[in-house]
Protein backbone atom coordinates (compact mmCIF):
# COMPACT_ATOMS: atom_id res chain seq x y z
CA UNK A 1 0.00 0.00 0.00
CA UNK A 2 1.46 3.37 -0.98
CA UNK A 3 1.54 6.22 1.46
CA UNK A 4 -0.27 9.35 0.46
CA UNK A 5 1.93 12.45 0.05
CA UNK A 6 0.05 14.47 2.67
CA UNK A 7 0.92 12.11 5.52
CA UNK A 8 4.04 12.07 7.66
CA UNK A 9 6.07 8.84 7.79
CA UNK A 10 4.09 7.66 10.82
CA UNK A 11 0.76 8.32 9.08
CA UNK A 12 -0.21 11.55 10.83
CA UNK A 13 -1.28 14.55 8.82
CA UNK A 14 0.92 17.64 8.92
CA UNK A 15 -1.93 19.57 10.53
CA UNK A 16 -2.00 17.11 13.41
CA UNK A 17 1.74 17.52 13.87
CA UNK A 18 1.28 21.32 13.88
CA UNK A 19 -1.59 20.95 16.38
CA UNK A 20 0.54 18.87 18.74
CA UNK A 21 3.37 21.41 18.44
CA UNK A 22 1.02 24.30 19.23
CA UNK A 23 -0.43 22.35 22.14
CA UNK A 24 3.05 21.67 23.49
CA UNK A 25 4.06 25.32 23.18
CA UNK A 26 0.85 26.32 24.96
CA UNK A 27 1.68 23.93 27.79
CA UNK A 28 5.15 25.42 28.07
CA UNK A 29 3.60 28.89 28.16
CA UNK A 30 1.21 27.94 30.94
CA UNK A 31 4.07 26.38 32.91
CA UNK A 32 6.27 29.47 32.45
CA UNK A 33 3.37 31.71 33.52
CA UNK A 34 2.76 29.57 36.61
CA UNK A 35 6.34 29.50 37.88
CA UNK A 36 7.87 32.63 36.38
CA UNK A 37 6.96 35.60 34.26
CA UNK A 38 3.29 35.76 33.27
CA UNK A 39 4.22 38.01 30.34
CA UNK A 40 6.62 35.49 28.88
CA UNK A 41 4.13 32.67 29.43
CA UNK A 42 1.37 34.65 27.74
CA UNK A 43 3.77 35.37 24.89
CA UNK A 44 4.33 31.64 24.40
CA UNK A 45 0.58 30.96 24.39
CA UNK A 46 -0.03 33.78 21.90
CA UNK A 47 2.82 32.56 19.70
CA UNK A 48 1.39 29.03 19.75
CA UNK A 49 -1.98 30.32 18.54
CA UNK A 50 -0.33 32.42 15.84
CA UNK A 51 1.71 29.42 14.65
CA UNK A 52 -1.47 27.32 14.53
CA UNK A 53 -3.09 30.14 12.54
CA UNK A 54 -0.19 30.14 10.08
CA UNK A 55 -0.30 26.36 9.72
CA UNK A 56 -4.06 26.42 9.12
CA UNK A 57 -3.61 29.19 6.56
CA UNK A 58 -0.95 27.45 4.45
CA UNK A 59 -2.02 23.81 4.70
CA UNK A 60 -4.78 22.60 2.39
CA UNK A 61 -7.93 21.20 4.01
CA UNK A 62 -6.95 17.58 3.40
CA UNK A 63 -3.71 18.11 5.33
CA UNK A 64 -5.10 20.23 8.18
CA UNK A 65 -5.74 17.35 10.56
CA UNK A 66 -6.84 18.43 14.02
CA UNK A 67 -6.46 22.12 13.14
CA UNK A 68 -9.53 21.87 10.94
CA UNK A 69 -12.57 22.70 13.03
CA UNK A 70 -14.60 25.07 10.87
CA UNK A 71 -14.15 26.63 7.46
CA UNK A 72 -10.58 27.71 6.80
CA UNK A 73 -11.34 31.45 6.87
CA UNK A 74 -13.12 31.18 10.23
CA UNK A 75 -10.32 29.10 11.76
CA UNK A 76 -7.63 31.52 10.56
CA UNK A 77 -9.48 34.62 11.78
CA UNK A 78 -10.26 33.16 15.21
CA UNK A 79 -6.74 31.80 15.80
CA UNK A 80 -5.17 35.02 14.54
CA UNK A 81 -7.34 37.29 16.66
CA UNK A 82 -6.88 35.22 19.81
CA UNK A 83 -3.12 34.84 19.34
CA UNK A 84 -2.58 38.46 18.40
CA UNK A 85 -4.81 39.65 21.23
CA UNK A 86 -2.93 37.63 23.84
CA UNK A 87 0.43 38.89 22.59
CA UNK A 88 -0.79 42.52 22.55
CA UNK A 89 -2.24 42.21 26.06
CA UNK A 90 0.99 40.66 27.34
CA UNK A 91 2.88 43.64 25.96
CA UNK A 92 0.47 46.39 27.05
CA UNK A 93 -0.83 45.38 30.50
CA UNK A 94 1.19 47.25 33.14
CA UNK A 95 2.81 45.48 36.05
CA UNK A 96 0.87 45.73 39.29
Amino acid sequence: MTELPFKTPRGKSLGTVAFVGALGLTGIGVLVAAVGSWRQGAGYVGAALLLACLARMVLPDRMSGLLRVRRKAVDVVILGLLGGGIVVLALLVPDA
